[in-house]
């Protein structure tokens, strides 16, 4: 049977793999790929600053399939988010209350670091931001997209939702006005949404589940578990 060039296309852009029971995981490169394992169904993603591994859905546990198990994990390749940038969008942001303001943490492979971008309003107000999209450099892609919700609570609405599409760790601010903001965090991946702990969720933490170096929580305090390169068991 020929296959479709449709199908082709689509498999090869994300190719699906079965997860081995005794041997290694073959390495994934850029892109993304389905894994099947006797333990579910995940989709694997891999960008020059995000190695991932979510969930999909469950397999029954009957019959038995001839795969191995695999774990969902993340690892951001700059390590963990600075604080500090986080503060300074804050601060661009509870400069122009009541009005909201959009930005980013963009990642340059060639350095491995990240740098705060804000972008340039086309028209805000207290509930909406329109905004351009900076130029970036050919070493550079987009990894965390950030914005305010000026005086209201951090919250994921409908429009974040379906704005919030590709791949990237999207984050919100609100309640502005306040000592103390209300955020949000969350890995999107293609419309896959997993929530990311942060420090202000938590007015009462223990010491070691924020990195107080002026830092993002480890994975560990993110709900994520370190593991091995090979994330499968």
């Amino acid at each position: 049977m020929t296959p479709d060039p449709r199908d082709a296309a689509l498999q090869a852009t994300c190719p699906s793999v079965a997860v081995p029971r005794f041997g290694r995981l073959p390495p994934a490169g850029q892109g993304q790929r389905v894994l099947v394992a006797r333990n579910g169904v995940f989709v694997e993603v891999t960008r020059p600053w995000l190695h991932s591994v979510l969930k999909l859905a469950d397999l029954p546990g009957t019959p038995p399939l001839p795969y191995g198990d695999i774990r969902e994990g993340i690892e951001f390749s700059f390590g963990v988010i600075p604080i500090a940038m986080l503060d300074e969008f804050v601060a661009h942001g509870r400069a122009k209350l009541p009005n909201e303001v959009a930005g980013a943490l963009i990642f340059s492979s060639a350095s491995n670091t990240l740098r705060l971008q804000m972008h340039e309003a086309i028209d805000s107000g207290p509930a909406g931001v329109r905004y351009r999209m900076p130029m970036l450099a050919p070493d550079e892609s987009l990894a965390v997209d950030l914005h305010t919700h000026g005086r209201l609570p951090a919250v994921w609405s409908s429009t974040d939702d379906a704005d919030d599409q590709g791949v990237k760790v999207c984050g919100v601010f609100g309640s502005l006005h306040l000592r103390r903001p209300t955020a949000a965090f969350r890995l999107a991946v293609n419309g896959c949404f997993r929530p990311l702990a942060h420090p202000w969720q938590v007015e009462s933490c223990e010491p070691e589940a924020v990195d107080l170096e002026g830092r993002c929580p480890t994975l560990a305090s993110m709900g994520f578990e370190e593991i091995d390169s090979r994330w499968n068991t």
